[in-house]
């Protein structure tokens, strides 16, 4: 029998999981919010019993599993308060969703035999439906120091229709930046393009749905060919005049952006000599010409 659950921060990663492990047969029996208008809501869109919902944080003692969706600065307060209101002797389960702290800063001083677990869909939360809709074969990063943490972890991402896959505690923050270049670092480099477009005069509203096409076709290139063989442009063509040209114009016209085009230019050749794409002699020069 799959094991009760309650949600503690019904905001849009914890509702989007709880409602896809509440379809897969996980009883919750408590959704906990400071506003309990907040937590009725997450009960509507998740389907379960309203009597559920509820601001007193000692309705999760009876779940097995606890979900800690909260701000990353507030899981290991949070999950002091859990442990003060649960029984010692039969300690639920804890979960938190941060892809930067380890499991274990949700340990009580008190008890250390408690099953702690970091489950990461690997996911931009953008609101609660796209969500719930996104986490179907989701990459879900799981991390934990015992046994019983990864079990469960795998399971609890199977259950939401995701691939699980193990992240060393020690390597939590490479991870985390991994994340934050794939996602975050991905729309600032979309809006750099965009701004470029408008300094060429193309209106604002047009510049982003002009660059989507170009974007989807990276996009495509990489998942068929893999990043080193998915890589064009004048840097893996080793092509320097026209490098030369872009600092010239951007030294000129748009300077703000110059020392990121630089610096991404640099990791651009890099790709482009360890694939053998890129002779080293003309890397090197690229290198310095970027440098400069």
């Amino acid at each position: 029998m799959k094991p009760t659950i309650a949600l503690i921060g019904p905001g849009r990663v914890g509702s989007a999981v709880a409602k896809k492990l509440h379809a897969a047969g996980y009883q919750l029996t408590a959704i906990v919010s400071r506003d309990r208008q907040r937590a009725i809501e997450a009960c509507q869109f998740i389907d379960c019993p309203s009597d559920a919902a509820t601001d007193q944080l000692v309705s999760v003692t009876s779940a097995e599993v606890i979900l800690l969706a909260v701000p990353d600065d507030q899981i290991q307060s949070v999950a002091q308060q859990v442990h003060s209101v649960c029984d010692p002797r039969n300690p639920p389960s804890l979960i938190h969703f941060s892809g930067l702290h380890p499991a274990a800063i949700m340990q009580s001083t008190t008890d250390i035999h408690t099953t702690l677990l970091c489950l990461h869909p690997l996911l931009p939360f953008a609101n609660r439906e796209k969500g719930y809709y996104a986490l179907d074969q989701c990459p879900c990063a799981i991390e934990s120091s015992t046994p019983q943490g990864i079990l469960l972890g795998k399971k609890l991402a199977t259950a939401m229709g995701g691939t699980p896959f193990p992240v060393a505690t020690d390597k939590k923050a490479l991870y985390h930046a991994a994340a934050c270049i794939s996602s975050n670092y991905l729309v600032t480099l979309i809006a750099m393009a965009r701004d470029l477009f408008i300094h060429c005069g193309i209106e604002s509203e047009h510049a982003t749905p002009l660059l989507l096409p170009l974007m989807r076709a990276v996009f495509a290139n990489v998942e068929e060919l893999g990043v080193e063989q998915g890589l064009t442009g004048p840097i893996v063509r080793g092509d320097v005049g026209t490098i030369t040209k872009h600092l010239q114009q951007l030294e000129r016209e748009a300077p703000e952006f110059l020392e990121s085009y630089r610096a991404l230019g640099i990791q651009t050749a890099t790709i482009g000599e360890k694939s053998q794409r890129l002779s080293l002699k003309r890397a090197a020069t690229i290198k310095d010409i970027l440098e400069q």
